[in-house]
């Protein structure tokens, strides 16, 4: 009776190592394609803004109030930006000032 145990461990092991091989490979598989999907749905995205973006752009043609939006938009950019690169040139007066003590 005990040969007969001793005899199925090896098909065993065997059988729990090929099942362990073919789950490593299938994560693997799946990690690819969770890669992919986010690629796809990325692209997708920037797409469907730039759609978004094109209808209102049709949209503020139509209505006549293009170059007022854009100009509005423009302006906003540049306020950001200058308070952004005020913000920054202060920081780095700072960090300059503190380091050289």
């Amino acid at each position: 009776m005990r040969q007969r145990t001793f005899c199925f461990i090896p098909l065993i092991v065997l059988l729990t190592t090929s099942t362990v091989v073919h789950a490593e490979s299938a994560l693997k598989k799946l990690h690819q394609v969770n890669k992919q999907l986010s690629h796809i749905e990325n692209t997708v995205n920037g797409t469907q803004n730039k759609y978004n973006n094109t209808q209102r752009t049709i949209n503020e043609v139509k209505n006549g109030t293009y170059a007022e939006k854009s100009v509005k938009r423009a302006v906003t950019k540049k306020k950001k930006k200058a308070v952004n690169s005020l913000i920054n040139h202060s920081n780095n007066v700072i960090r300059k000032a503190t380091n050289s003590n």
